[in-house]
C-alpha cells in the first residue's frame, strides 16, 4: 500500500471477478499475515519500554497481550481455505466471518491506543522528573555560601539542565497546538539566556555578599529560571493531561479562554461564531451554498477556528434535520448559546481595546477613531442579535428571506474589519518611535558602563530615568503588537519577550550601580557585561518579532488584493529567479522571511545583483531555496513532485546539497578575521549539521500505512523548513562579513556541480514512482 499512488488505486481497482479463487485466498492470507507481523513488532517495542519502566509494566503487558491475540485472530480469520471446485464469482462471502474480523479489529485498535497512551505517560513522566531534578539542584545552588560548594552545585545543575534541554528539544514537536509549541520554544530560549548570566551574577553575589542590590540582581535571574521551568511544566501537563481534550468539541468551543486571547484572536472567534450560525441556517433553509454577499467579509481573517466549527456542524448532521421539529428546537438552543457567546466575546473585545485607548503613546486621533469604531460595533451587534431573535420566532412559521439576515450580518462584519484595520494603523504609526526607543536604550546601556567606571553617579541616575521611560514605551508597544499579531506563535513570543524585557531592564541599571560601587571588581564588570548582553539579545529579538508581525499583517493584506496585482507580484518574483506562488506563502517555506525591512522583492533583487558565475555560496543557497519551494508546493498538490516517494527523494538531495554548502561556508569562515562577527557566523554555521542530520534521519525513517506516511511527510516538511531557515541566516551572515571585511565570495573551493545535476535536484524528481499521491495529504 505504501508503494501505490492514489491514481494507481483509482485506475486499477480490486475486482473479484477478474481473479481466481487461489489469488483471492492468497491476498487475504497475506493481509492477515503482514498485519500480524506489524502488530508483533509494535508490541515488542512496547514491551522493551515496559521493562525499563516498572510502574507501567503490568498495564503494558496486558495491552500487549490483547493486541497480540487480536492480531493472531485477524490472521486466522483471513486465512481462508479453497472452496473446492466452486468459482468464487458465484460465492457470496469469501471470508468466514466478517463480524468476527470487525470485533478483532476493534480490539486491536483499542489495545494499540492503550499502548500509545502508556508510552505518552512515560514521556511526560520523564520530562516532569527532569524538570523536578533541575528545580531541586537550582535550590541547592541558590543556598550555597562559598565557591567550593558553588562549583559543585553548579556542575550538578548543569548536568540536570542538559538532560532537561535534551528532553524538551527531542519532544518539541509532540505538542499539537501552535501556542504550546511557541511557549515551549520561548521557555527554552529564556532558560538558555538566563543560565548564561547565572554564573556571573552568582559569582558576584559570593564576592560581595554584604551588598543588598547584588543579591537582588542574582535573585532576579533565579526567579526567571524558575518561571521558565514552571512554563515547561505547565505546557507538558496541559498538552497531555488537559481534561478539556476529553470534552466534546461543542463544550470546548463554548468555553474559550478569552483572558489570554489577543484582540485579533477574539475578533476571529466572533467572525467564526457568525459563520457557524450562518452555515447551520443555510442547511435549515435548504441552501447549502448560503449567501455569497457576506462571504467576502468572512475572508478578512484566517479560518482555522471556522474549519473546526464547520466540521462540528457537518458531523452533527444538521442537513438531515431540516424542516424538523427537533431541529427547530436545536436551532433555538443554538441561537441562545450564540447570543451568550457573542455577548461575552464582544465584552472581552471592548475590554482589550482599552489597552489601545489607555496607552499614553497612541495619538488622540487614533484613540478617538478606535472608540468610534467600538461604538459602531456595539450598534451593529445589537442589530444582529435582534435579527437572530426575529429568525428564532419566525422559524416555526414562514421562513425569513435571506436579505433580512444579510444587512445586520454585513454591517457587523464590516465594522469589525474597520476596527481591526484601525488597531493596526494605530500600532504601525508608533513603530518609528518604537525603533527609536530601542536605539536610545542601547546607547544608554553603553553609557552606563562609562559613567559607572568614572564614578559619575549623578549622570547615571539621570540617564536611568530616560532608560526606564524607554523601557515602558517598548513594553507598551509590545503589548499592542501582541494584540494584532495574526498567529499564536508571534503572540506568545511577543508577550514572553516583553515580560522578560520589563524584568531584566531594571536589572541592567542595578548591575551598573553595582559596577559603580565596586568599579575595581572584575566580577562586577563581568556581571554588568552579562546583563548588557541579555538586554541586547532581548531588544534584537523584540525588533525582529515586531518586523515579523507587521510583515505578516501586510502579507495577509496583500493576499486580499485583486487578481491582477497578484499576477504582477508573481511575475516579479519569477523574474528574480525564485519560484513564487499566488498564495503568498513562499517566503516562509523557502526561508526568506524577515530580512532587512521585510521587503522580499528588495532582498531577492540584492541576491540577483550579487550573483556571479563563481559565487558558489549564493548559487547553492538559491538552489536549495528552489528545492524547498518544490517540496512546499507538494503539500498544496502542485509542482513536479507527484508522490511521497518523490518528496522523500527530493529531501535526500536537499540534505546532500546542504552538506555541500556547509563545506563551502566552512571554507569561507577561514577568511573571516577573529571578531564577534566570526563568532556569530560560526555559532550559526555549527547548527547546520544538526539540522541536516535531523532531516536525513526523518527521511530514512521507515513507515507502513497511509497515516504513518502522512506523519512522515509532515515531519520532513518541518525539518526542511528548519534547515532552510538556518541556511538563510548563515548565508546572510556571510554576506555581512564579506561586505565588512572586503572578502571574496567567488572561487571558493567546493563549487557547484553541473547545471544538469542542479536541475535533477531542483525539479527532476517528477518521474519517480511509488507512494501515496500529494492529493492524499489532508
Amino acid at each position: 500500500m505504501y508503494g501505490i499512488t492514489q491514481s494507481t488505486v483509482n485506475n486499477q481497482r480490486f475486482r473479484v471477478r477478474d481473479m481466481d479463487n487461489e489469488q483471492i485466498m492468497s491476498t487475504f492470507g497475506n493481509i492477515g499475515h503482514l498485519l500480524n507481523i506489524a502488530v508483533e513488532r509494535f508490541i515488542t517495542i512496547g514491551e522493551i519500554i515496559a521493562e525499563e519502566n516498572i510502574d507501567i509494566k503490568g498495564d503494558m503487558y496486558e495491552a500487549a497481550k490483547e493486541a497480540r491475540d487480536a492480531g493472531k485472530s485477524i490472521e486466522r480469520l483471513c486465512d481462508i481455505s479453497p472452496l473446492g471446485g466452486m468459482e468464487l464469482r458465484h460465492h457470496i462471502e469469501p471470508l468466514k466471518d466478517y463480524g468476527a474480523i470487525i470485533l478483532a479489529a476493534r480490539s486491536l485498535l483499542s489495545s494499540v491506543t492503550r499502548i500509545l497512551l502508556l508510552v505518552d505517560i512515560i514521556v511526560v513522566k520523564k520530562l516532569l522528573t527532569a524538570k523536578k531534578r533541575a528545580s531541586e539542584s537550582l535550590e541547592k545552588l541558590e543556598s550555597v555560601m562559598n565557591f567550593t560548594e558553588f562549583v559543585r552545585a553548579f556542575s550538578v545543575f548543569g548536568t540536570e539542565m542538559i538532560e532537561l534541554a535534551y528532553l524538551t528539544g527531542h519532544h518539541r514537536n509532540s505538542f499539537k497546538e501552535e501556542r504550546r509549541r511557541a511557549q515551549m520554544f520561548s521557555a527554552r530560549q529564556i532558560l538558555e539566556k538566563s543560565i548564561a548570566i547565572l554564573l556571573t551574577s552568582s559569582k558576584n553575589s559570593l564576592i560581595h555578599s554584604d551588598c543588598v542590590i547584588v543579591k537582588e540582581n542574582r535573585d532576579t535571574v533565579f526567579c526567571q529560571i524558575r518561571r521558565a521551568m514552571d512554563l515547561i511544566h505547565f505546557v507538558v501537563k496541559d498538552s497531555i493531561f488537559d481534561s478539556a481534550k476529553h470534552m466534546p468539541f461543542d463544550k470546548q468551543a463554548s468555553n474559550p479562554n478569552y483572558e489570554n486571547e489577543s484582540i485579533y484572536t477574539t475578533i476571529k472567534r466572533i467572525v467564526n461564531l457568525i459563520k457557524r450560525y450562518k452555515y447551520q441556517m443555510s442547511y435549515y433553509d435548504g441552501n447549502n451554498e448560503g449567501n455569497n454577499n457576506s462571504d467576502a467579509y468572512f475572508n478578512f481573517l484566517d479560518d482555522d477556528l471556522w474549519k473546526s466549527e464547520k466540521n462540528l456542524a457537518s458531523s452533527a448532521g444538521v442537513g438531515r434535520m431540516v424542516n424538523n421539529t427537533n431541529f427547530r428546537k436545536h436551532m433555538s438552543a443554538e441561537s441562545l448559546d450564540l447570543r451568550e457567546e457573542l455577548s461575552v466575546a464582544f465584552e472581552k473585545l471592548f475590554e482589550k481595546a482599552h489597552d489601545f485607548t489607555d496607552s499614553p503613546y497612541i495619538s488622540h486621533n487614533h484613540r478617538k477613531n478606535i472608540l468610534s469604531y467600538c461604538d459602531s460595533c456595539k450598534m451593529e451587534f445589537d442589530l444582529y442579535l435582534n435579527n437572530i431573535m426575529k429568525e428564532q420566532h419566525e422559524s416555526a412559521g414562514v421562513q425569513v428571506k435571506g436579505q433580512g439576515r444579510d444587512d445586520p450580518e454585513l454591517g457587523m462584519l464590516s465594522s469589525l474589519e474597520e476596527l481591526c484595520k484601525q488597531l493596526v494603523v494605530s500600532v504601525s504609526s508608533q513603530i518609528e518611535d518604537f525603533n527609536e526607543s530601542l536605539k536610545i536604550c542601547s546607547k544608554l546601556v553603553k553609557s552606563f558602563h562609562v559613567l559607572a567606571t568614572n564614578y559619575d553617579i549623578d549622570n547615571l541616575n539621570q540617564r536611568s530615568t530616560k532608560f526606564h521611560d524607554c523601557c515602558d514605551h517598548i513594553f507598551d508597544i509590545c503589548k499592542l503588537l501582541q494584540h494584532i499579531a495574526p498567529t499564536e506563535r508571534l503572540q506568545v513570543q511577543a508577550k514572553c519577550l516583553a515580560i522578560n524585557l520589563r524584568i531584566y531592564g531594571p536589572q541592567v541599571f542595578i548591575a551598573a550601580k553595582i559596577l559603580w560601587k565596586y568599579s575595581n571588581s572584575s566580577a562586577a564588570n563581568e556581571n554588568f557585561e552579562s546583563f548588557s548582553d541579555m538586554w541586547k539579545w532581548l531588544t534584537n529579538e523584540i525588533s525582529m518579532i515586531a518586523k515579523k508581525i507587521l510583515v505578516s499583517i501586510n502579507t495577509t493584506k496583500n493576499d486580499r488584493e485583486a487578481e491582477t496585482e497578484k499576477c504582477e507580484s508573481t511575475d516579479k518574483l519569477t523574474k528574480s529567479g525564485v519560484p513564487a506562488t499566488e498564495d503568498g506563502e513562499m517566503v516562509e517555506y523557502s526561508g526568506l522571511e524577515g530580512k532587512n525591512n521585510g521587503d522580499l522583492n528588495t532582498y531577492q533583487s540584492k541576491w540577483s545583483e550579487d550573483l556571479s558565475d563563481d559565487n558558489d555560496i549564493l548559487k547553492r543557497a538559491k538552489n536549495m531555496s528552489a528545492m524547498a519551494f518544490l517540496m512546499y508546493q507538494f503539500t498544496k498538490g502542485n509542482g513536479s513532485l507527484r508522490t511521497t516517494q518523490d518528496l522523500f527523494t527530493q529531501a535526500e538531495y536537499f540534505a546532500e546539497e546542504a552538506n555541500r554548502l556547509y563545506k563551502v561556508l566552512r571554507h569561507f569562515s577561514y577568511q573571516v578575521p577573529a571578531s564577534d562577527n566570526k563568532k556569530d557566523l560560526l555559532n550559526i554555521l555549527d547548527r547546520v549539521p544538526t539540522f541536516v542530520q535531523a532531516l536525513q534521519f526523518t527521511v530514512k525513517d521507515h513507515t507502513v500505512g497511509k497515516a504513518a506516511t502522512f506523519v512522515k511527510v509532515d515531519h520532513v516538511i518541518r525539518e526542511t523548513k528548519n534547515l532552510m531557515n538556518v541556511i538563510n541566516k548563515v548565508v546572510s551572515k556571510c554576506f555581512e562579513c564579506a561586505t565588512k571585511y572586503k572578502l571574496n565570495l567567488t572561487g571558493i573551493t567546493g563549487g557547484l556541480t553541473s547545471e544538469r545535476t542542479n536541475e535533477n535536484m531542483a525539479g527532476g524528481m517528477c518521474d519517480s514512482k511509488g507512494t501515496t499521491s500529494s492529493s492524499d495529504i489532508p
